[in-house]
């Protein structure tokens, strides 16, 4: 459990982790921290996993520079031990996986339909302010594009956040859980 660990021991974990010279992706694991269970299946197993949380969780915040492995080893142990836990309090629950598929599917379409909303008010802001960016002698049009594309870009970041967020509640409180699936 994640409960007990302090700042000083992950931060440690890190410095350590540096200080290798070389790491096995398919049994990573950061040093004086919790091994993530391993609950993947299929032919890729782990050693895809990487992969998948680079393309999940890739973004600008972290540039090419010193810390970018370091941060993208973390998100990979830290989305495999998320993905572990929530596959451990589903199997634990006992329901099948009908019912599982039904309410992450409900989760995910509400999640996306309160964004979708948001959006489209933005994209009406964003379609009036616009204008005003021509008198800095630039396009219009192409500065809606940007802006736009940067809008859909975050709230697609702020549905996936939302979504496992919802999930792992969900899961971890039944009367909530019930609330949920009767609406």
């Amino acid at each position: 459990s994640f409960a007990e660990i302090s700042e000083d021991v992950l931060l440690n974990s890190l410095l350590e982790l540096q200080e290798l010279s070389s790491i096995d992706i398919n049994n990573f694991c950061l040093p004086n921290l919790p091994k993530p269970p391993n609950t993947f299946r299929g032919i890729h197993r782990k050693s895809s996993s990487l992969k998948r949380w680079l393309a999940i969780s890739s973004d600008d915040l972290t540039k090419n520079g010193k810390y970018r492995s370091m941060t993208n080893l973390l998100r990979k142990y830290l989305g495999d031990y998320l993905i572990a836990s929530y596959l451990a309090v589903i199997q634990e629950s006992g329901h099948d996986d009908a019912y599982v598929k039904e309410i992450e599917r409900v989760v995910l379409v509400e999640t996306l339909d309160c964004f979708w909303r948001d959006h489209l008010v933005n994209m009406n802001r964003l379609s009036s302010a616009v204008n005003v960016r021509s008198f800095g002698h630039r396009n219009p049009l192409e500065e809606y594009k940007i802006d736009g594309c940067r809008f859909f870009i975050s709230m697609l970041s702020a549905t996936r956040r939302l979504t496992v967020e919802s999930l792992t509640r969900y899961w971890s409180s039944p009367v909530e859980a019930e609330e949920i699936y009767v609406s």
